[in-house]
């Protein structure tokens, strides 16, 4: 039966990403209802920025699209501020050529992208591109909504001029732009003060971490060993993420009796790896390896019982151990144990980790001013590194190691050798083969 004993069709009870949807949903409705507004500032968390693009994404998406709005994510690099107008009005054409098939197929194509005028500035360009393709299609579109996501990171002060311009000189009520903005930062506070009807700020507020816990609640078997983890394993994120170490280790002592007391030596690990990090992250590294040391132990019993994920735990707690021995700067141990994790990487044919466990080695022999113990094992991780595929290497970490060789030659054999070793590389990784910022825990 569809409908309920009172003839009514029985109300489906939405889950935690639903709810917060339907939050996403009312805040858009609230902002497309004002006549004068132009951007949406939509303030978010990082752990809230998924679900916002998941309400976009949703939108997008025709078939599921609730909203009478035509939404359209606008990703092009924010690199030339001065172009960016002209890149967004080529990314628009772009992506109404793409879905034109479907459109032409259903007697609704035709659009053509006005000229670009004289004199016309590029944020002038874009929105006469919007608003012209706004009106082609206003038959099936209340507003045209467009996401601007750059591609990557931008420069606050440039960003919030291009915006400030562009908001001014947006007259069209039909066209709505919408940017994410990080809560802990808030760059475009400014714009805001400065435009409060045109830019419209509204915090998302989605409670990201109470919805993880609603959704383990919902996934029910909270009577079993693995419902249970799962409850315990969520809230000790959440207090992870809240920096409250105390919570932690409260809610990993529980997660550990209910993993140890079914043998899920797996599940053991993953407590021990939470417990671990956030330790850790506390600067508290030496009780963070007790926790990593004790992972190895429930991996070990994982191999003894023949589980296929035991090595691949083992090697990963090992990892971690020496990450927080370099923590603790105790790079003398950390050396020695990477040294003697590679060849469990090399047994998994896990290149990529024993390239690392050799990178490390290295560093940690230099950091010790052990120059010929850091050039041999340097060499090692090279020769890992060279036999990666290109795609596999240009994702690695060798451009460090050939950072370090290229320095070990000069301290060993000077600069004519360091020449040498440098030209090495370069015909391995390119002329732009030298990294950006240190890497985490290491050179």
């Amino acid at each position: 039966m569809s409908q309920d004993g009172w003839g009514q069709t029985p109300m489906v009870k939405k889950n935690a990403v639903e709810r917060r949807l339907d939050v996403l949903h009312d805040q858009w409705t609230e902002f497309a209802q004002l006549s004068e507004a132009r951007l949406l500032r939509w303030v978010v968390q990082p752990d809230e920025v998924r679900m916002v693009e998941a309400f976009l994404r949703k939108e997008q998406d025709e078939r599921l699209g609730e909203c009478p709005d035509l939404f359209l994510r606008l990703e092009a690099p924010f690199d030339e501020p001065a172009r960016y107008g002209q890149a967004l009005r080529e990314e628009l054409v772009r992506l109404e050529e793409e879905s034109r098939a479907g459109l032409d197929d259903a007697g609704l194509g035709g659009w053509r992208c006005p000229p670009v005028k004289a004199g016309a500035s590029g944020e002038e360009t874009f929105l006469a591109a919007s608003e012209s393709l706004r009106n082609h299609y206003e038959h099936l579109c209340e507003h045209l909504v467009l996401v601007l996501l750059p591609a990557r990171d931008v420069e606050a002060r440039p960003w919030l001029e291009w915006l400030r311009r562009t908001v001014a000189k947006a007259s069209a009520p039909h066209v709505r732009l919408v940017v994410l903005e990080d809560a802990r930062t808030l760059p475009l506070e400014p714009l805001a003060e400065l435009l409060p009807e045109q830019v419209v700020t509204i915090p998302a507020r989605l409670d990201m971490a109470r919805a993880m816990e609603e959704l383990s609640r919902e996934a029910g078997h909270l009577d079993t060993p693995g419902g249970k983890f799962r409850e315990l394993f969520v809230r000790m994120g959440n207090a992870a993420t809240k920096g409250d170490v105390a919570r932690v280790e409260a809610l990993g002592a529980q997660a550990l009796a209910v993993a140890s007391g079914a043998g899920l030596d797996g599940l053991v690990v993953t407590a021990r790896f939470v417990m671990g990090s956030a330790l850790l992250s506390a600067g508290r590294p030496r009780e963070a390896l007790a926790h990593y040391q004790e992972a190895e132990k429930a991996a070990e019993s994982s191999v003894a019982k023949g589980t296929p994920e035991g090595e691949p735990l083992r090697l990963k707690a090992r990892m971690a151990q020496g990450a927080a021995r370099v923590t603790a700067q105790e790079y003398a141990e950390a050396a020695t144990l990477y040294e003697a994790t590679a060849p469990l990487a090399l047994a998994l044919k896990d290149a990529r980790m024993e390239l690392e466990c050799w990178r490390m080695a290295s560093w940690c022999r230099e950091t010790t001013r052990d120059v010929e113990g850091a050039w041999m094992y340097g060499q090692r991780a090279w020769e890992v590194g060279r036999a990666l595929d290109a795609e596999t290497r240009g994702t690695s970490t060798l451009p460090y190691v050939g950072e370090a060789l290229v320095r070990l030659s000069q301290a060993r054999q000077g600069a004519r050798v360091a020449r040498a070793m440098e030209a090495e590389v370069e015909a391995v990784l390119g002329q732009d083969w030298r990294p950006e910022p240190p890497v985490a825990g290491g050179q």
